[in-house]
């Protein structure tokens, strides 16, 4: 029992030392932490980015958030803090899960799946709202999954039910409607295929929905008496348009969240095919519970809706990973050595695709300039895999599988602890922590900080960086209700941001080498800063 209580205790230091090894990146990022470091001046009910309202999503994981600001201050590490929470308590609650419904080895299993995956683990280090609302929605599965199972004990059945209306009604705070989505039409469609009646009786409708009310139309009400336009921006453009047409220009083809967990479960997607391919093989009557029904469907729904939206992001089907890894453990045959074997073949494979990679990634510039910082990196993640697959094939052949699992999994976490360590070391291509430096270091009057403008760019980790908001200049994109309330704001065209730019007499701006070659044809007068990525800092003294 020891060396596993130290292997949690190093995996938890790991954990959450992780989230403090990088700058914010582009583009979410540094809008997740710009927005509850504004919260904490005084407006807990509507956010703001830029100081202007920000109406897109929720305020749980902002609130969350500006809190850890306040007990641990404004960082890297305490901006990514709830989604590494998030993260870290998904492993405990898929650990607990399967150790309760199927034992202590499916628990483990599951645990170690988690921690295989490249999207559950980058995910869980990276500054979006997906891994909180993930969590949220694990919670209220776990607790349904509980509950279903103490239908002997009906007090101790309504309270995981009670559990689970609360986790659903902390997910729409964190992301919308699809906090109550992704849920409901799993029950509806697990009950109509296992004709388990009985899990709608046991909901527990009676407490449970006034309890999702308290927590959830407190919020709604408030902003939306704020804010006259929220309904209608928040329910239909942000739901129904967003994921119905293309507006938000993020279509993809169908298969593509297929390519996204092949490659994000990649080396126990044999282990995972294995259970989503079997749907027929459960053990359990018809009428009775059957949990891993309930699992194969919340992994198909999510797949399928996702599937079917007209807008595709890679973080949108992560909600799927801890209930397949659930799933997949559930089966005790899951995981020997055929699966293993090719889930160890996989590991090679990826090396060999690592090192394809490394052979035509350096032909562009931009990936020139990156092959200084990157290439040990790869090389290095390349060998690592190259060993995980060796390993996995020696333990299989002496019949250890359980061992050559763990290698498996604990290998490829490993490697993309190791990726997220290397993502560092070239900060200056995907986050504005250098240009904030720059634009400080270069400023002759800190007590007094000059304005700064963004034109007709604007990168999200700036604001946080510099503590303050900057103006906006011929940019309006996720910005327009925000600049609709409050067009002051903003400058509308590069014509009138010359006017203002000749007038004053300090001042910084970012802006496209192109923008600021059209700049210097009119005449305006800026001095070169800093070069950034394909963005010039210029300030006006």
């Amino acid at each position: 029992m020891k060396p596993v209580i130290v292997a949690g205790a190093a995996l938890t230091v790991l954990w959450f030392a992780l989230l403090a090894q990088r700058p914010l990146y582009e583009p979410d990022e540094g809008r997740y932490a710009e927005i509850p470091r504004e919260m904490l001046a005084g407006d807990w009910v509507t956010p703001h980015l830029d100081g202007l309202v920000y109406l897109e999503k929720p305020p749980l994981q902002y609130w969350i958030t500006a809190i850890f600001y306040k007990m641990f201050g404004e960082s890297e590490a305490t901006a990514r803090l709830c989604t590494g929470l998030a993260g870290y308590l998904s492993l405990l609650t898929v650990f607990l899960v399967s150790r309760r419904l199927w034992g202590l080895e499916a628990g483990y299993k599951a645990l170690l799946l988690c921690l295989g995956s490249a999207l559950f683990v980058l995910l869980g280090h990276q500054l979006t709202l997906d891994m909180t609302l993930s969590f949220f929605l694990l919670f209220a599965l776990a607790c349904f999954l509980c509950a279903q199972c103490e239908r002997r004990e009906a007090r101790r059945g309504a309270a995981w039910m009670l559990g689970c209306w609360a986790a659903m009604a902390l997910a729409v705070l964190t992301k919308g409607l699809i906090g109550l989505l992704i849920p409901g039409a799993t029950l509806l469609i697990y009950v109509s295929w296992q004709r388990d009646w009985e899990a709608l009786r046991r909901l527990n409708v009676r407490w449970g929905l006034p309890l999702f009310a308290l927590i959830t139309l407190p919020w709604f009400v408030l902003v939306a008496r704020a804010n006259p336009v929220f309904l209608k921006f928040f329910f239909i453009r942000e739901h129904f348009e967003r994921f119905l047409t293309p507006i938000e220009h993020r279509s993809e083809p169908w298969w593509f969240f297929l390519t996204v967990l092949g490659i994000g479960t990649l080396p126990w997607l044999p282990i995972a095919l294995r259970a989503l391919l079997a749907p027929g093989a459960a053990a359990v009557p018809r009428g009775e519970f059957d949990p891993r029904r309930v699992l194969w469907v919340w992994c198909v729904f999510v797949w399928a809706f996702f599937s079917c939206s007209d807008a595709k992001l890679i973080p949108y089907v992560l909600p799927l990973v801890p209930a397949l890894a659930m799933l997949c453990a559930a089966d005790a045959a899951a995981g020997k050595r055929r699966e293993l074997i090719l889930g160890a073949v996989l590991s090679l494979l990826a090396c060999i695709g690592v090192l394809a990679f490394v052979g035509g990634f350096w032909t562009s510039v931009s990936a020139r300039a990156l092959a200084p910082q990157m290439r040990p990196v790869i090389l290095w993640t390349a060998g690592l895999l190259a060993a995980i697959g060796a390993a996995c094939l020696l333990l299989i052949g002496r019949r250890r599988h359980d061992a050559a699992l763990a290698v498996l999994c604990l290998g490829w976490f490993l490697g993309l602890c190791t990726v997220l360590l290397a993502a560092e070391r070239v900060q200056g291509f995907f986050s504005a922590k250098d240009v904030a430096l720059a634009l400080i270091a270069d400023s002759r009057s800190p007590s007094a900080p000059a304005p700064v403008y963004a034109v007709q760019i604007y990168d999200q980790s700036l604001p946080f960086y510099l503590k303050r908001p900057v103006a906006l200049v011929d940019y309006r994109d996720e910005f327009t209700p925000g600049l609709s309330q409050a067009p002051g704001r903003g400058i509308a065209t590069l014509g009138e941001f010359s006017e203002r730019w000749r007038s004053s007499s300090a001042g910084y701006a970012i802006m496209p080498f192109e923008t600021f070659d059209e700049l210097a044809a009119r005449g305006v007068p800026m001095r070169g800063v800093s070069r950034y990525r394909d963005q010039i800092l210029v300030s006006r003294q």
